[in-house]
């Protein structure tokens, strides 16, 4: 393997997967032998056909199972010993309700032969999947105690507690793949900390120097007379894809925030950003991809008719492609079936009004119906979307959307959404003005953001298209 390539996760589904095929394959064959049952028939291995449909079903389910419960995140920030226990316990889970859906039904009087079938499943399933993940993990590990793979950090400290957390921390930052790049201070500091580590600049720079180094780690080491500064750069933070540490006090220890999970050979607080628990964003993000997977498929005629419809229409690409600003503000291209003539914006950027004359024929009907937003069920899959989240903006707008109020930032802390609260009770927006005024709908979705909410948006979404009142 090349140096500094890294291991995707694609390679522990893809493990996960095959020690479901071989766990499913061995308790085939162990019902089999422990009921009496002819293995081999004619000279030939007898699959029937409740193996061929457990076959198909039962491992991707169990993929589904562990998608669910976040085993497909950070792979470099796994460590061997939790996900050794983590791996057990969802064996047991699962085995147990496969166990009591499947061969609780076997026609076995001898109450033994349940023991031995449970027991033989339970271990195989959790041994070979324990030994693909260790394969893997241990291999991640190599590249990290190698230094093939580093991510880069930032310390945001001042004084004693900002030295005392450098010296604490560079060693468990390195053996866990983190390098400092170097540190920055509160505005209000000047002169530089006596550590090996070059000063990068102040606060005021912060949300730049992530970008420009690529920063994935910012430990904050302030004093606690700058607490209050503290809490403003954790907010500007949240809206950046970064991991964020910072020292407790004696509080924050006494009511068990720091865990040792956290260690880094300082005593270091997790800042977790998200606006909805994680079990609910796995949960959201495993509905994104079934549903769009299953519209691509259902919709497939509607697709092709909707691409000949636009082709013969009027001269121009099928399809829309546009730069628009998504999650922790970065740049995504979303796309559309196109529903303007050609070179609409030649003059511009432009906002759509209801009597645009840009607008086909066919394209006014697609918008009628919602049909044009169909595309975007591909930036869905590949996670630069959700199903719902607030419309996403062109850099254009945001900047002057910025100038009239700052709390447009807060919608970049979610996915950018095919449909959203805004859309569903404001609709589109023709002016800066109008687009201010949606986003308030935006913001009192993520302030409630649940699953509830977004299953209650889709409804109205839905009720809308069938009623014909997009435009």
């Amino acid at each position: 393997m090349p140096a500094g390539r890294k291991i995707h996760i694609i390679w522990y589904v893809l493990s996960d997967f095959l020690s479901a095929v071989l766990s499913w394959m061995i308790l085939y064959f162990t019902r089999r032998i422990l009921l009496h049952e002819a293995v081999f028939v004619d000279g030939m291995i007898f699959l029937n056909n409740r193996f061929w449909l457990g076959l198909l079903l039962i491992p991707a389910g169990w993929i589904i199972f562990y998608a669910l419960t976040g085993a497909y995140h950070s792979l470099y920030r796994k460590s061997r010993l939790s996900e050794f226990s983590s791996t057990g316990l969802l064996s047991l889970i699962g085995c147990t309700i496969l166990f009591f859906a499947i061969v609780i039904n076997d026609p076995q009087t001898d109450y033994r032969y349940y023991y031995k079938a449970y027991f033989i499943f339970l271990a195989t399933h959790f041994g070979i999947t324990w030994t693909g993940r260790w394969i893997i993990l241990s291999m991640t590990k190599r590249q990290i105690r190698k230094g093939e793979i580093i991510f880069k950090s930032l310390l945001l400290g001042s004084g004693p507690v900002g030295v005392k957390t450098y010296e604490e921390t560079i060693g468990g930052l390195r053996a866990n793949g983190y390098q400092y790049t170097g540190y920055i201070q509160p505005n209000s500091l000047n002169g530089v900390m006596n550590i090996p580590l070059t000063r990068l600049g102040d606060t005021s720079q912060l949300e730049s120097l992530v970008d420009h180094e690529n920063i994935r780690l910012v430990v904050i080491a302030m004093e606690r007379t700058e607490q209050e500064e503290a809490e403003k750069i954790v907010q500007r933070l949240s809206e950046k894809d970064v991991e964020i540490k910072i020292i407790p006090d004696i509080l924050d220890i006494l009511s068990g925030s720091v865990k040792t999970s956290n260690l880094f050979g300082a005593l270091l607080i997790d800042i977790h950003t998200g606006l909805m628990p994680e079990w609910q964003m796995h949960i959201k993000r495993l509905v994104d991809v079934l549903f769009s997977v299953f519209a691509l498929i259902f919709l497939s005629p509607m697709f092709l008719y909707a691409a000949i419809r636009v082709k013969l229409g009027s001269a121009g690409p099928v399809f829309y492609t546009q730069e628009r600003i998504g999650y922790k503000g970065k740049a995504f291209m979303i796309h559309k079936f196109r529903s303007m003539e050609k070179d609409a914006e030649l003059s511009g950027p432009a906002l759509s009004s209801e009597k645009d004359d840009r607008i086909t024929g066919w394209g006014k009907t697609m918008r009628k119906w919602r049909i044009d937003e169909l595309p975007q069920l591909f930036n869905v899959i590949r996670g630069e979307m959700s199903l719902v989240g607030p419309r996403p903006e062109r850099q254009f707008y945001i900047n002057q959307i910025l100038e009239i109020t700052p709390y447009f930032r807060y919608l970049l802390k979610v996915k950018p959404g095919v449909t959203s609260w805004g859309m569903v009770q404001f609709g589109y927006a023709e002016n800066i003005d109008e687009m201010v005024e949606r986003m308030k709908y935006d913001l009192i979705y993520i302030e409630n953001i649940s699953l509830a909410l977004d299953f209650k948006i889709m409804m109205h979404t839905l009720l809308t298209i069938f009623k014909g009142k997009g435009r």
